[in-house]
């Protein structure tokens, strides 16, 4: 990888979300050395981008046989580029597709939403990046120490916020059942999460939800907030945050339900809204991993609320479960 200065990060559904987080973590360089950009695998087996014998190709599927996937890391292999596969599954296909394939987490996510996916998956990536970065030299080596740092200390501070938030989220799901839409909204690495909490919303409750990058919830889908909506704003502390505080009031004037997402100690937000969810500081890269519990707890509980069970996204039902053969016949994902 030392000679490649092309990467491409590409998966399905919740693995490409993943994958997105994971790759994020670049963003933390300082000079152009390499570029990386993150592509659907349908769109990188299809049409052309510059894949190349300069390029590395990350391509994350939690069973390692998601024939999209595999189909874009054979596309990209056959272009030149060094493959990386990330699965929960030992010796699944996408072994034999990639060049090196690592198995993340301590086993399959028993839930077909995959969460355990997302996670693990996008530490993974977020591993390699810190050492890409350490091995260009394009972030100062004590910013990474500190990031590293903070990597390390996340399981304790994610059983922190498991632990505070559930309680929180249970009843606002209670609270907030009936509501006719739900948004999530984030920038830069909280991005990936606002698409994945909606898709776990649509996953288990079957309800409308949609993720949106702060700023394009703000250019035009503003317009269809109201008094029915629920508005999630990840709004930790970054450069973004002024415009999180914008969506905030704006929504909070529309009177829609908003809930803030916020670190401890963050009193404008506190002053904006009564929903505020409270996580502990970190950088503001990590913060993703932090933000999704709670976001997570409340699909959880409104999906209980709609009276469905949240781990098998409809597949008990049988016009569902056929239209599932035809999307994904046995043995593609």
């Amino acid at each position: 990888m030392r000679e490649r200065n092309d990467f491409y990060y590409t998966g399905c559904g919740t693995a490409f979300f993943s994958a997105m987080l994971g790759a994020s973590i670049l963003s933390l360089m300082e000079s152009a050395q390499f570029k990386y950009e993150c592509v659907q695998a349908l769109e990188l087996s299809n049409y052309h981008f510059p894949v190349s014998r300069s390029s590395v190709t990350f391509g994350v599927s939690h069973s390692g046989i998601t024939k999209t996937t595999l189909d874009a890391l054979s596309s990209a292999k056959a272009q030149g580029s060094y493959c990386v596969g990330v699965t929960h599954f030992p010796n699944s296909p996408i072994t034999k597709v990639a060049d090196k394939t690592l198995v993340v987490g301590n086993g399959p996510d028993k839930s077909r939403c995959h969460t355990k996916c997302y996670l693990a998956g996008a530490t993974a990536l977020t591993r390699i990046g810190l050492e890409l970065l350490e091995q260009r030299k394009a972030t100062p080596s004590a910013q990474l120490q500190g990031v590293r740092k903070s990597l390390s200390e996340l399981p304790q501070i994610v059983s922190r916020v498991l632990s505070s938030t559930e309680q929180r989220m249970k009843e606002i799901a209670e609270k907030q059942a009936g509501k006719r839409t739900i948004y999530f909204a984030g920038t830069g690495a909280s991005y990936p999460n606002a698409l994945e909490a909606a898709l776990k919303v649509m996953e288990s409750s079957y309800l409308p939800a949609q993720g949106f990058e702060t700023e394009q919830l703000l250019h035009g889908p503003w317009v269809s907030l109201d008094s029915e909506s629920i508005v999630f704003v990840m709004a930790t502390e970054g450069r973004t945050h002024g415009r999180s505080m914008d969506l905030v009031k704006a929504a909070t004037s529309l009177g829609s339900t908003v809930i803030p997402i916020v670190y401890e100690g963050d009193r404008e937000m506190a002053s904006l809204s009564k929903n505020v969810v409270y996580i502990p500081p970190v950088d503001e890269h990590l913060a993703p991993y932090l933000t999704i519990i709670p976001l997570y707890l409340f699909a959880y509980y409104m999906c209980l609320q709609c009276g469905n069970n949240p781990d098998y996204i409809h597949y008990l039902t049988p016009a569902y479960w056929n239209a599932r053969q035809i999307i994904f016949p046995p043995g593609t994902h």
